[in-house]
């Protein structure tokens, strides 16, 4: 008969655990997404301004960092926007001066093309009185080199005006490389004014902090931990099962979970969520079963359960880390 015990219990033990209505287990803990708060900037600290265990609301300051080094640093790129911006005030002024020198090129061209034609109409005078006698040929000379010389000049005027055409393409590079410059700048100014703000450390959410790791005076860099929000009363319980328990465990069931701390007190919740590995699976060193000697292990699955009726006066004594047993009957429907 011991023999037949041996062999049965161990083959039968965890078809017969899955067939429970209600499965518990005490590898479970409270817990909260606790948030750590750490600088984004290095620098002394000015001051702590919260004390240890303290209530804290989203936006509240919870250390400063000495500025003077980050206003310096806004105040040395605003110069350098305002230099980029008084750039692009002198390229557009240039600009303006360039169209009036331009205008004053082809008021020249069109003063020349008057001259040339009077001296084309001399010349048309010149030849005919020629023709009857009464000119020589000097005169008509004359007035045919006239002519030539205007339209000469006019090609000379209208060359400058090209160039100085040209040279407004020169000064729409120019404008829109200190446009390119001033964007720039207002980036540099917008990273030094964000760099600022950081010298204020937040809170990102209401709760309670705990010890700070940090206090006046001390020089801290990029990445150094502050101190935790800890985002009381809102806590659950995440609970460790065993495989075998899991078979007719579903999301939104009922579960009842008792509280170390407070014997005889019974609070309700809910199947939140289920794992979707088994705790070894994210281990640092995940088990590697393909060996020579191998001995089973049952795995355990971590199911999170929220806390759907608690007393408001017990809830505020709930803690993260708190020791709970809970049990998840399986008998209740899913209610998501």
């Amino acid at each position: 008969m011991g023999i037949g015990l041996a062999t049965v219990i161990p083959l039968g033990w965890g078809q017969w655990v899955a067939g429970f209505t209600d499965q518990s287990t005490d590898n479970a803990y409270l817990r909260a997404d606790i948030t750590p708060v750490s600088t984004q900037i290095g620098g002394l600290v000015r001051a702590v301004l919260v004390r240890d265990f303290e209530r804290v609301h989203a936006g509240d300051i919870l250390a400063e960092i000495d500025p003077a080094e980050y206003l310096a640093k806004v105040s040395r790129v605003r110069a350098a926007v305002s230099a980029a911006e008084a750039a692009i005030r002198n390229v557009d002024s240039r600009v303006q001066l360039q169209h009036r020198i331009i205008a004053q090129a082809q008021a020249s061209i069109q003063a020349t093309a008057a001259d040339r034609d009077r001296a084309a109409a001399e010349h048309g005078r010149q030849k005919t009185l020629a023709r009857d006698g009464w000119s020589t040929g000097q005169r008509l000379e004359e007035a045919l080199a006239a002519i030539r010389r205007f339209e000469a000049q006019m090609i000379e005027k209208q060359a400058e005006v090209d160039a100085e055409r040209q040279q407004l393409d020169v000064l729409g590079t120019q404008r829109e490389q200190a446009s390119a410059e001033l964007a720039s700048r207002r980036a540099e100014l917008q990273l030094a004014e964000i760099e600022l703000g950081y010298t204020k450390v937040i809170a990102p959410t209401d709760g309670v902090v705990n010890v700070s790791s940090v206090r006046a005076g001390q020089y801290v860099s990029a990445g150094t931990r502050v101190i935790s929000v800890v985002p009381l009363p809102n806590v659950y319980v995440v609970a460790n099962y065993k495989e075998t328990q899991l078979g007719k465990v579903r999301v939104g069931q009922a579960v009842t979970i008792a509280v170390d701390m407070f014997p005889g007190e019974r609070l309700a919740g809910r199947i939140e969520q289920i794992s979707p590995a088994s705790g070894s699976e994210f281990a640092l060193l995940p088990a590697d079963n393909a060996t020579g000697n191998f001995t089973k292990v049952a795995q355990r699955i971590a199911v999170k359960i929220a806390l759907t009726d608690v007393p408001e006066g017990l809830r505020q004594q709930l803690r993260p880390g708190m020791s709970v047993v809970s049990t998840i009957h399986t008998d209740t429907p899913a209610k998501l």
